[in-house]
């Protein structure tokens, strides 16, 4: 029996916002992380990945506090990476 597929989303932080954009260009807000990880849970999400591609670039290290308000709330593993 074939296991069913795991749905995972992938936020992209920039600041204090979730970005969208093509190969990190071109970006647009599209929402806060904390409104976007709660109703990616509700919806029976099974991994939630936060993803600062650039924090290195720029120098910032923002993106654990995104994280811990979502643990506080959300029950599935969460990814982190950047940088």
């Amino acid at each position: 029996m074939k296991p069913a597929p795991r749905i995972i989303a992938r936020l992209d932080i920039k600041g204090p916002n979730v970005v969208k954009g093509i190969h990190l260009e071109g970006l647009r807000i599209i929402g806060d992380p904390g409104a976007l990880a709660r109703r990616y849970y509700n919806s029976g999400i099974d991994e939630i990945i936060y993803m600062d591609s650039v924090a290195s670039l720029y120098g910032r290290n923002n993106i654990l506090p995104h994280v811990e308000n979502a643990a506080r709330e959300i029950f599935v593993p969460l990814t982190v990476g950047g940088g």
